[in-house]
């Protein structure tokens, strides 16, 4: 049951703070889906650091971390609609770099994390 909790705990934080960052990329009036890339950028990050401090533990902090506040501060589902109003708006160029940009530095960045994680 406590798994849960932790879980649940995250997935609150992670949506708070992913709904903070839109929120004021939004504001600072910068294309619409510059609060999607730079959650997903900062959440490939910080799962690489922390995948490699936790790689082969289970425990509850991993749980908080990955499971709960990474899995809900990062957003596949919006990349994907983000992707489509792309494509439906006849931005193939944007398309194309956008989608680039999250899969390649999003791999990236888990990697630097990954390396920035320090020995387990």
């Amino acid at each position: 049951m406590k798994k849960y909790l932790y879980i649940s705990l995250g997935a609150m934080i992670g949506a708070l703070l992913r709904f903070s960052i839109s929120y004021a990329a939004m504001a600072a009036a910068s294309p619409f889906f510059m609060g999607t890339l730079i959650v997903n950028m900062l959440g490939a990050f910080i799962a690489g650091i922390v995948l490699r401090k936790y790689h082969a533990r289970e425990g509850h902090l991993r749980d908080f971390l990955i499971t709960g506040l990474l899995g809900s501060f990062t957003t596949f589902s919006m990349l994907t609609y983000e992707q489509y109003l792309l494509l439906s708006y006849g931005e193939y160029y944007i398309f194309l770099t956008y989608l680039t940009i999250n899969i390649v530095g999003g791999f990236s960045l888990a990697l630097l994390g990954w390396k920035a994680g320090g020995s387990r």
